[in-house]
């Protein structure tokens, strides 16, 4: 699995790791495993290789919660590795134990000045998938959107002006 990810990044070569962790639960553990041991660049290559078998509706993400759970929340790992999870997260029902613990996450990571634009993004749909768990969020998630608008890229603006336009209508 390493020589793999060791390779140069490319499509076609984090296709081969999809492909080889996909459908096997000992890969897909290996694959966690090198994304949990947080070096560079295996552990980015292999975050995006868990994002890719998720969006082939294969792999075995909802075995992992704890871990996913403790690196969103852990500053030591790389955007990288976060914008992977925390894309995930924004399309999963998150069981309730592990909840709190991602939304102080999402909220940290969208307050966090120097968090990457696609994670920030990716945060606030989480924490707008939440509302529907815990409306009482709505003021705290409407303000951190409104202190993040004027300095935040054209991307995030747009983002964050969709979420509130739906934040006023609840």
């Amino acid at each position: 699995m390493r020589e793999l990810l060791a390779k140069k990044a490319s499509r076609a070569n984090s296709y081969q790791v999809v492909s080889l962790v996909s459908n096997n639960p000992e890969k897909y553990k290996e694959l966690v495993e090198i994304v949990k041991e947080n070096e560079s660049p295996y552990s980015e290559k292999a975050a995006w290789a868990v994002s890719h078998c998720f969006d082939e509706k294969t792999g075995f993400f909802e075995d992992y919660y704890p871990e996913f759970t403790k690196i969103l929340g852990d500053k030591t790992y790389s955007d990288s590795v976060k914008r992977n999870i925390v894309r995930i997260f924004q399309f999963k029902d998150i069981p309730e134990e592990f909840q709190a613990s991602i939304i102080n996450s999402c909220f940290e990571l969208v307050i966090k000045k120097d968090t990457a634009i696609a994670v920030k993004a990716f945060s606030l749909g989480v924490l707008e998938n939440m509302l529907k768990t815990y409306p009482e969020l709505k003021n705290e998630l409407k303000s951190c959107i409104e202190d993040l608008l004027p300095t935040a890229s054209s991307g995030l603006k747009n983002r964050g002006n969709h979420i509130l336009r739906r934040l006023n209508k609840i």
